[in-house]
């Protein structure tokens, strides 16, 4: 037996036997059709004279006020009575469920006349049990003893639904409940999500225990630093392996390689944790503690063995004795000492043929893991250095591998069209996928980087509007998050594996809501009858009068100073997608394409336009600064680049298969300025000698 006391009222529970509130699905996707609260008691038992209120909490409606009155009926054989499915009956904000005895109110009575949040009036016997929902608007109350706020498990939606786990439990604490899966799984005909820590829908039967988490995928090492310019402050391994995996069992072990120092012998064991949304798991910064010379990291489980250990006791190369279960990963590398010994098959060497050891290495592509050296990239030595010379990586901490422009592009094939589509699509596939919402990082956190205002650093940038918005948080945004390739022509909205365009952000773009909304599904298109406008804002220097957007009911056309952005983010769409697999994930992957017939564009397809459009938009707002800003901000968490940003002269090439001796790439963006009179390098309407001998050089900048 508990109580509740809401200000001065105690109010304790009376049965013998306690009656609860079960579950409960307030909000799920698509329609709230199946909405529903279920109680857990006594067997077959006439519940007759309780009732569940449930109380009004969204500071902008009438707080504390009853909206909405169940009766409560007979319980079956297991003791559970619900209300059977309702569609669209509670709000989908913040509110509170009250199980009550003796209800002598009305729906609609405001129980807290004042709004602070305490019961003025309890218009019943006794008060059985109570749970509340927070959705985070400011100002809301919620009236129960728990109440469930998003990302209390580790999940940044607010709650639509959950259940007591195990079934009836009861202690008083948030721990107490289990979100459901908001994709209506446990339903008969819904297909479901469901996966750790959600559990399944279970209105009117037994709540079940949320799914096991699976065993993770075996991780390998992704990177490592050891030494670096200056004093080695930033010394840390790094490994990958599936998202959010607890990897505790793991070590990496740091083994002596220098003849010099008792080779063999355990230097150092790292204990691995738990993996972030991109699957990658870093350790924290060491300040000279790994040794500078030749040294092998082993990434092992089951390790029973200690610092000091002597794995190699003749010193032979060969390791004598292996204190773990198992051996998933290793790599070596030699500073330059050809005597010095390797304890993996995998051996890098000085770089370049400079002489110079090495620091550390990065595996690019992130997920590759032949057993090669090729697998590997050296690091870039300066570990401030936010750009990678030829031939090098950049240091990643917890972060996808990332090499220079250069390297990334290397594998490009510029014999024809097909060549260069296909190996573009192979160089810009598997990408590291991120949730569209929760956890350390999702698509909130890459577009607030990404469409950040170059001008304010805490304002994000509108790509329909062209106006700033000062950055928000869960509840506070006046902004939301546009698929430029509408989620409904092919790939639908949800976080599953098999739907990385949902969050793919080369297209997601932050837009002011009601902008978004007005564009819905609409392809791009030149407007020609009929049209509204969409105005834009004078920033920046860009937009204002001249400068809108319009629309009618079949297609939407972009301002002139953002319509290549949009053109290149879909025509990147057109080839990052093509099928097939994601080589390290397994996830099966979409087929879109881009098309002029407007019969193919609909939600039975794939398909999305104008194409015809599009090509004409990429050429006339080119490539800018802020558009490869962008770029290089979504490399930084997909580790993809669009091409067609980076190269915009091979959209030429790929879809209008127009593959002949070209211009250079850095030229390209600039001809339609010049032609137009525009401004080249430092304010100028000529052509700078200099300039285009830089140009034919394709070197791409101007001249000092």
């Amino acid at each position: 037996m508990r109580s509740l006391i809401f200000g001065a009222v105690a109010l304790c529970c009376l049965n013998t036997f306690a009656q609860v509130i079960n579950e409960f699905s307030a909000s799920h996707t698509g329609t709230d059709d199946h909405e529903y609260v279920e109680i857990f008691g006594a067997a077959n038992t006439d519940y007759s004279n309780l009732t569940i209120l449930v109380i009004e909490g969204d500071s902008t409606s009438t707080v504390g006020s009853i909206d909405l009155v169940f009766p409560v009926g007979t319980t079956d054989a297991d003791g559970i009575w619900y209300t059977g499915f309702m569609n669209s009956v509670m709000e989908n904000g913040t509110q509170t469920w009250l199980l009550v005895d003796g209800f002598s109110g009305n729906q609609g009575d405001d129980l807290d006349s004042d709004n602070d949040g305490i019961l003025d009036t309890t218009p019943w016997t006794s008060l059985l049990d109570s749970v509340a929902v927070k959705d985070g608007g400011a100002g809301d109350i919620t009236f129960g003893d728990v109440t469930l706020l998003p990302n209390y498990d580790g999940i940044s939606f607010s709650v639509g639904g959950a259940s007591r786990i195990p079934n009836g439990t009861d202690t008083n604490a948030v721990s107490d409940w289990v979100r459901n899966d908001f994709d209506l799984g446990g339903i008969p005909g819904f297909p479901g999500s469901t996966t750790p820590p959600e559990t399944d829908n279970s209105p009117n039967a037994i709540n079940p225990n949320p799914p096991t988490p699976p065993t993770p995928v075996t991780a390998h090492l992704s990177e490592f630093v050891f030494d670096q310019l200056g004093t080695d402050t930033q010394e840390f391994v790094e490994i990958w392996g599936d998202k959010s995996a607890n990897y505790s069992s793991y070590r990496v072990l740091i083994v002596e390689g220098d003849l010099g120092e008792n080779p063999g012998q355990i230097d150092q064991v790292i204990s691995c944790g738990t993996t972030n949304n991109g699957g990658f798991w870093a350790s924290s910064f060491a300040t000279e503690t790994f040794e500078n010379g030749t040294c092998s990291f082993l990434l092992v489980d089951g390790f029973s063995g200690m610092v000091g250990d002597d794995l190699d006791t003749n010193d032979d190369g060969v390791l004598d004795s292996t204190p773990w279960s198992n051996l998933y990963d290793d790599v070596c590398a030699r500073d330059g000492d050809q005597t010095d010994l390797a304890y993996s098959s995998t051996v890098l060497t000085a770089v370049m043929g400079s002489g110079d050891p090495i620091g550390g290495a990065s595996r690019f592509p992130y997920g590759l893991d032949t057993d090669a050296n090729s697998d590997w990239y050296i690091n870039t030595y300066d570990f401030s250095s936010n750009t990678a010379l030829h031939g090098f990586a950049l240091n990643t901490p917890a972060r996808v591998n990332r090499i220079g422009v250069e390297d990334y592009y290397a594998l490009a094939d510029e014999s024809g069209s097909s060549a260069l589509r296909t190996s573009l699509h192979n160089i810009i596939k598997d990408h590291v996928k991120f949730p569209y919402t929760g956890g350390d990082t999702d698509t909130w956190t890459i577009l607030e980087q990404a469409d950040q205002d170059p001008s304010n650093s805490a304002n994000v940038w509108m790509i329909y509007k062209n106006d700033g918005r000062i950055k928000g948080t869960s509840g506070a945004r006046n902004y939301n998050r546009e698929h430029t390739w509408p989620k409904s022509y092919g790939f639908g909205g949800d976080d599953s594996p098999t739907k990385s365009p949902y969050t793919d952000c080369h297209h997601l773009r932050l837009s002011d809501i009601n902008a978004n909304s007005r564009r819905g599904n609409l392809p791009y298109g030149t407007c020609m009858s009929g049209c509204s406008e969409e105005t834009t804002v004078n920033h920046n220097g860009m937009g204002g009068s001249g400068h809108s957007g319009y629309y009618n009911g079949s297609v939407y056309e972009t301002w002139d100073g953002r319509r290549g952005d949009v053109a290149r983010s879909i025509l990147y769409m057109d080839l990052r997608y093509e099928g097939g697999t994601h080589a390290y994930t397994g996830a099966t992957e979409i087929d879109l394409y881009l098309t002029d017939n407007t019969s193919e564009i609909n939600t039975s397809n794939t398909a999305m336009g104008l194409r015809s459009v599009l090509l004409q938009w990429h050429l006339e707002d080119p490539v800018d600064a802020n558009e490869r800003a962008r770029n290089e901000a979504v490399y930084a968490f997909q580790g993809n680049r669009n091409p067609f940003v980076d190269h915009p002269e091979w959209v030429a090439c790929i879809f209008e298969g127009s593959c002949s001796a070209q211009l250079p790439a850095c030229f390209m963006p600039t001809l339609p300025i010049w032609l137009n009179a525009g401004t080249d390098c430092n304010g100028s309407t000529s052509i700078n000698v200099a300039y285009l001998i830089n140009l034919l050089n394709l070197t791409c900048g101007c001249p000092r």
